[in-house]
């Protein structure tokens, strides 16, 4: 079970979206027009509708591998998207905004995948993952029969993220999940 002694720490729970160090504190002077959310699934994100306030959002995209649940008005869903083959499905810097939240961990390639989003993303793109004891036990068991891809796999390299520009860090109450963003230059 890792546990990041070595990255700073980060107030991230128990609502990321709704929290001034999430994903509206660290964006807040980035003006976006579109989002993608990479691994939309169970559409978690959307549960306390945190881009329904965004009025400056004119396209707002969601894919998965897998089951993504109905989204709210306004969203464009594409199932059958690997994370590491967004080149398939979209264009360098097609999107604003690109979010992956709670998905790397099911991904063997997370590097591919990392370098697949920094590339779909003109302006930004931010990242949650947990580690792969994040869920154990016979409910995890259940889940993986039903849905393969829900796997827990690993996490992605500080290194890697790093190396990617990204800024990296770990919630602070228990040290194993990672909270990265970058923001690309110019932006």
């Amino acid at each position: 079970m890792p546990v990041y002694n070595d990255v700073a720490p980060f107030d991230y729970y128990p609502y990321p979206e709704s929290k001034v160090n999430g994903p509206k504190g660290i964006f807040k002077n980035l003006r976006r027009s579109s989002i993608l959310d990479v691994g939309a699934g169970h559409g978690g994100v959307f549960d306390i509708h945190f881009w329904d306030s965004e009025a400056i959002v004119t396209r707002k995209e969601a894919c998965d591998l897998f089951w993504i649940r109905p989204m709210p008005e306004g969203w464009v869903t594409k199932l059958g998207v690997d994370v590491c083959k967004l080149d398939e499905h979209y264009a360098a810097g097609e999107f604003d905004f690109v979010q992956c939240c709670e998905v790397l961990e099911h991904v063997a390639d997370t590097r591919k995948a990392l370098e697949q989003l920094v590339r779909v993303a003109k302006k930004a793109v931010f990242i949650t993952s947990a580690d792969e004891t994040h869920h154990v036990g016979p409910e995890q068991e259940e889940i993986e029969k039903f849905n393969k891809h829900q796997a827990y796999v690993g996490q992605p390299k500080v290194a890697d993220l790093e190396a990617l520009g990204f800024t990296v860090r770990v919630a602070s109450d228990d040290r194993r999940q990672l909270i990265a963003w970058l923001i690309k230059e110019g932006s």
